[in-house]
């Protein structure tokens, strides 16, 4: 490294050093989306299992319309999508609230 890498570098140390506390909560706030979203998402594949099953109900009971394939089909793949992507921001939530609790540790006892 040259001396110009150096200076650059120690510019970039410096603004993280005096920035650290509020990147820390905003990381934090942004970690506590993941679960929100979440389970909103999960919320929201909820009612679209009833509708799916409504839809499904509707063309056993014998009201073939082609509209209400369309409707049961579509709220059937929709509620795969949505579980799906629930269970992953989850995931996501866990992972990175594992992977960052020293940092949000740190920054709870540095506030107290």
């Amino acid at each position: 490294m040259d001396d110009e890498e150096l200076v650059q570098l120690k510019t970039v140390y410096d603004e993280l050093w005096s920035d650290a506390r509020t990147m820390i909560k905003n990381m934090k706030r942004s970690i506590y989306l993941y679960s929100f979203t979440g389970f909103l998402t999960l919320v929201f594949s909820a009612i679209m299992i009833g509708s799916a099953i409504s839809n499904w109900n509707k063309i056993l009971l014998g009201d073939v319309s082609p509209l209400n394939y369309v409707y049961a089909i579509a709220s059937t793949f929709g509620v795969v999508i949505y579980v799906a992507f629930g269970i992953l921001l989850i995931y996501w939530y866990n992972k990175l609230r594992n992977r960052y609790s020293r940092l949000i540790l740190l920054e709870k006892t540095l506030e107290d």
